[in-house]
């Protein structure tokens, strides 16, 4: 018998991006067991803001999820008081919401406080407590939303100690992002280039340190290896592509600068034999988890939550953030032949990194 009434708030399948493809692999395991609500959006972001082509995963933009209410307009507060009046008359025991940008402090301060005012439990479940980009008035309305809240799940030790000095006393649950294993098999369709196939993937923002990684690619001795850069550009593109013709990078990088869909993800990330993460500031990532599935070690810089998923030599490297040659150093030292041994590194280590797993832990952290 399931036990508690949960509602879930959030983007899911066809929304692309890590925070829809999390909500949707959290609704199917909590799913399991609750009574469970979801909540979704008909529209998420105005085009004028969104930095893609569209919000809309293009493999699945005929899909609806089972049992999902596809009904907050980001622009329409009527949606959202429909959407509350919904959720009332479910009458949850939880409900919680995702949290990762200011633009959704409007809405979700408008949900809260009506579910407060009928005593249902919030729980603020934060991909970042402080969004990348920062400014004071962010951090003042993110305060201001979640002070009311007394429940909160983390996915990195950082944000946990973020959350305990910018709001002490709270509940808080930490769970390692669980892996993405919803990603299909790869149909091996893209031809090794390299000895050493080298992968940065995801939204390219100013925070990820492509530049980084860039300057690395001057800097390694090694002549046998390949990098990919997978993803939209926060930014314009034509910078990045201008340092790589300057630098004469040409026949070392590769720009594949759109969304790539979940077959075309498959297929990059089984051509790696690394991905590489060398951000310059973080809380947690989508990406590691996705390299995991597909059993590839990873390398990473010590910022934020990125060492708490990595076991030094065993599942990948950490190194000095912001540093062009500790990276090509890392990068050098690299022996594809000995890389095998991390596949079964990895196969036991992301056991503990279910969605089941993290479904139980959040129904059962105030008990």
């Amino acid at each position: 018998m399931k036990s508690k009434r949960v509602v879930l708030i959030g983007p899911v399948l066809p929304f692309r991006g890590g925070i829809a493809q999390h909500t949707t692999m959290l609704r199917r395991a909590l799913s399991k067991i609750c009574t469970l609500k979801t909540i979704s959006f008909s529209r998420q972001y105005p085009q004028v803001i969104f930095p893609g082509e569209s919000d809309i995963d293009p493999s699945f933009k005929e899909h609806l999820e089972d049992e999902v209410e596809y009904a907050i307009d980001s622009l329409n507060p009527y949606t959202w008081y429909k959407a509350v009046s919904s959720i009332l008359k479910f009458k949850p025991e939880i409900v919680i919401i995702p949290w990762w940008t200011i633009f959704w402090f409007f809405c979700f301060f408008y949900i809260q406080r009506r579910l407060l005012k009928n005593n249902i439990n919030v729980y603020f479940l934060c991909h970042n407590v402080i969004e990348h980009e920062t400014a004071f008035w962010k951090k003042f309305l993110t305060r201001l939303l979640l002070n009311k809240c007394d429940n909160f799940i983390v996915q990195t030790e950082v944000d946990k100690n973020n959350l305990n000095t910018f709001l002490p006393g709270k509940n808080i649950l930490k769970h390692p992002h669980p892996i993405y294993s919803q990603f299909p098999a790869a149909k091996k369709t893209l031809a090794k280039r390299a000895n050493l196939e080298l992968l940065f993937y995801g939204f390219v923002r100013p925070y990820k340190g492509l530049e980084v990684l860039l300057s690395a690619m001057k800097l390694i001795k090694r002549t046998d290896s390949h990098l990919s850069i997978v993803g939209e550009f926060w930014d314009s593109k034509e910078e990045t592509a201008d340092y790589i013709i300057k630098n004469n990078l040409e026949s070392v990088v590769e720009i594949i600068p759109r969304y790539v869909t979940d077959q075309e993800t498959a297929e990059y990330f089984q051509r790696a034999d690394v991905v590489i993460l060398p951000y310059k500031s973080a809380t947690g990532t989508g990406v590691i988890p996705i390299a995991y599935h597909y059993n590839k070690p990873v390398i990473v810089t010590n910022v934020g939550g990125l060492p708490d998923v990595v076991s030094q030599n065993n599942t990948g490297w950490i190194i000095e953030s912001n540093s062009p040659q500790a990276l090509a150093n890392s990068i050098d030292s690299l022996s594809v032949n000995n890389l095998d041994k991390f596949k079964t590194n990895i196969i036991e280590y992301k056991k503990s990194l279910s969605w089941d797993h993290m479904a139980k832990e959040i129904l059962t952290m105030n008990s």
